[in-house]
């Protein structure tokens, strides 16, 4: 199993044991831990989380916050040696901020707590904050730029931060809170995405989509002249009756891919994040592949996409500042997906995508022959 990292790398996020304003095209990543088998990669602002199948967690990059857990910044994947003895199931990132899901569904977070988007009340905890275990279930977890949103094992939603823009969907009252507090919705959630200043929510029982937070750029689906900012969850039906496999979301834009492989994004697409050449707010496109390819994975960042098609080919599109897609191009945005260029990797299989602000992940596995044999391909 090889790693593969490029975009900014500023801060060594990209885990290469260097900084860098960006890296033009996939690298492969030195990880020390060879034998570890990746079972999740999370991607902050500046920094990078990842979960290896036994529960291990490892860190890089960014760390003026303490959001890598550690007493400082580390270009190369460190054993986050703080959390060590947790068994975590899943990991999310926020801007400078992060969070780990246990095995007994209880939540540690650490970083910065500047809008109290750790669960941690301002007036009894610093801004910066070494990993702490809270009293709180959770299942599945997401971070934006200031707020995060959790869903526990009974289906709702619980969320904490930063809220002017209506991102914790708690009421027109509420613009902040530093204490998990539960989201009025009166169904159960089983997907939930956090955006710069909007959420996003999936009910699988319902097949509805649940929003609230910033409107601006259509990214809840609503008339951007009648409701700019939506402060209590609003239920959308989009007509999708199909299971989910991930709900995504980037700044200001939203992707659904479903488990009958069709995609459909919608939002901002000022950098072609939403895979369309033409500006399309509040509106649901689907997104196909060239030549009829089908996705087999995945991962949104801040402003653009990176996609893994069924043969093994790598497309991206949206905004590319920082080659955070890969290639070069004439322009900061590419607005359709385009094939990535992936001489560099041989005939490995690409597994798993993972994406953050302006900086991705890809990882790959060797192929065996006919004899069950491993063929080396890199």
């Amino acid at each position: 199993m090889s790693i593969w990292s490029w975009g900014a790398n500023s801060h060594g996020q990209l885990g290469l044991d260097f900084t860098s304003e960006q890296v033009e095209r996939p690298t492969q990543v030195n990880f020390e831990f060879y034998e570890c088998k990746i079972k999740q990669i999370a991607c902050g602002g500046g920094h990078t989380l990842l979960l290896d199948k036994d529960g291990k967690l490892f860190s890089c990059g960014w760390n003026v916050k303490l959001q890598l857990a550690m007493d400082k910044d580390v270009y190369t994947f460190q054993r986050t040696w703080k959390l060590s003895g947790i068994n975590f199931t899943n990991i999310a990132c926020g801007w400078d901020f992060s969070c780990g899901v246990t095995d007994d569904k209880f939540l540690f977070v650490w970083g910065s707590n500047s809008h109290g988007q750790l669960g941690l009340p301002k007036e009894h905890f610093s801004e910066t904050m070494k990993p702490i275990r809270l009293q709180v279930n959770a299942q599945r977890v997401s971070m934006g730029l200031r707020h995060t949103a959790i869903i526990n094992s009974k289906g709702e939603v619980w969320v904490t931060g930063w809220g002017r823009h209506g991102q914790l969907g708690l009421g027109e009252g509420v613009l902040s809170c530093d204490r998990f507090t539960k989201v009025p919705i009166n169904a159960k959630i089983s997907h939930i995405a956090c955006g710069h200043k909007h959420t996003v929510a999936w009910s699988s029982d319902e097949k509805a989509l649940y929003v609230w937070g910033d409107n601006t750029n259509g990214q809840l689906l609503l008339d951007t002249s009648k409701y700019s900012k939506i402060f209590n969850p609003q239920k959308i039906d989009i007509d999708v009756r199909q299971g989910v496999k991930k709900l995504l979301s980037g700044w200001s834009n939203v992707l659904l891919w479903l488990e009958d492989g069709n995609v459909y994004t919608w939002g901002q697409n000022n950098c072609g994040q939403i895979g369309l050449e033409d500006i399309v707010l509040g509106k649901v496109s689907r997104i196909k592949l060239p030549g009829g390819r089908q996705m087999k994975d995945v991962a949104v960042g801040s402003e653009h996409t990176i996609c893994l098609a069924t043969d093994n080919t790598l497309w991206a599109w949206g905004w590319n500042e920082h080659f955070n897609l890969g290639m070069k191009t004439d322009d900061e945005a590419v607005k359709t997906p385009t094939m990535v260029p992936l001489e560099i990797i041989g005939g490995a299989e690409i597994t798993a995508l993972y994406a953050g602000g302006a900086h991705n992940f890809m990882v790959t596995k060797l192929l065996e022959d006919d004899n069950n044999k491993v063929k080396q391909v890199l």
